[in-house]
């Protein structure tokens, strides 16, 4: 989703009355081909979506975030694991517009092209605006092992694959059904 810089005017003098982000938040995954609300796990440095961590990874935790004054989504590990620092959200860098959403444990030190700034919540939905503009380019995309997402970043949202659905991260948890 790109704003027109008339819409983004609007949004910017806005914001400044939106209640301010959580201090502290879990990300979860909507998209018309997924359960509604998986949560958001880090493995192995990257961001994946599903009931539970994949199985597959070496080290693998549910995270919470912080948002802080540069604009960074900061992880915090949930599971009992041991980090030296905790990583910022970043999408990744590479060739094409499909780019892994992962974590930088050195956000000052990344290769060029990583971004791990401009990261933000607006009525409870991440969004990133390095570009500019503010942008919801999340995608899911399926791994081997059934349930389990692997987040990315189309920048271009030009991915019409089957396996590649758009999808939203927000701070709101699913629904539970009473009764």
């Amino acid at each position: 989703m790109q704003l027109s810089h008339s819409l983004l005017v609007s949004f910017l003098a806005f914001a400044d009355l939106v209640v301010s982000a959580p201090s502290s938040f879990s990300l979860y995954a909507y998209g018309n081909e997924l359960v509604a609300g998986m949560r958001l796990f880090y493995a192995d440095g990257y961001a994946y979506v599903g009931d539970s961590a994949p199985s597959f990874a070496s080290q693998a935790t549910n995270v919470t975030f912080s948002l802080t004054d540069d604009s960074r989504f900061v992880a915090y590990p949930i599971d009992n694991v041991t980090w030296t620092s905790n990583p910022s959200m970043c999408i990744g860098a590479g060739e094409g517009d499909l780019k892994t959403v992962g974590f930088a444990s050195n956000y000052k030190n990344v290769s060029d092209g990583v971004i791990v700034t401009g990261f933000g919540l607006f009525g409870g939905y991440a969004y990133n605006s390095k570009a500019g503009s503010i942008e919801m380019y999340f995608v899911a995309s399926p791994t081997n092992e059934t349930g389990i997402y692997q987040i990315k970043w189309d920048a271009s949202l030009s991915e019409t694959s089957e396996s590649i659905m758009p999808i939203s991260l927000r701070t709101a948890a699913p629904a539970t059904p009473s009764g």
